[in-house]
């Protein structure tokens, strides 16, 4: 039987020319937070909380695969301020996300995993195949 390798790093556009590494599951899981952006304010990273607006910049690539930043509270006059940080796991779980609610957390991460699993699971999964021995 062939075992074909899952894709363990994904690139992740960082601004414009810069890239950011991450496994496949982290970037799935920063995709579903980018898309809960733009539904609220038509940017990559910024989003209105329960109490007020925020926007997360990407940290440092990290060798294990994890995908982390910092978070930033915009107040009134435009201004922003350090509020907290994410961390979202190899494994495409959120472990810190200020600002961010918990069912948010959720529906990214459930619907990150629909999303590798129709993507990258079905491309693993071969026909068995009999093995015939010349004799």
């Amino acid at each position: 039987m062939t075992v074909i390798p899952l894709p363990v790093i994904i690139m992740v556009n960082k601004r414009r020319n810069n890239m950011y590494k991450c496994s496949a599951k982290a970037s799935l899981v920063l995709d579903q937070m980018r898309s809960r952006c733009q539904e609220d304010t038509q940017t990559n990273n910024k989003w209105r909380g329960k109490s007020g607006n925020y926007m997360y910049i990407m940290g440092r690539e990290n060798a294990d695969g994890k995908a982390t930043g910092v978070v930033h509270k915009i107040a009134d006059d435009s201004s922003h301020k350090l509020c907290g940080s994410f961390k979202i796991m190899s494994d495409g779980i959120i472990t810190r996300f200020t600002g961010m609610s918990k069912a948010d957390w959720n529906n990214a991460m459930r619907n990150a995993e629909a999303e590798y699993k129709a993507k990258y699971e079905a491309e693993t999964t071969e026909p068995a195949t009999e093995q015939k021995v010349a004799v």
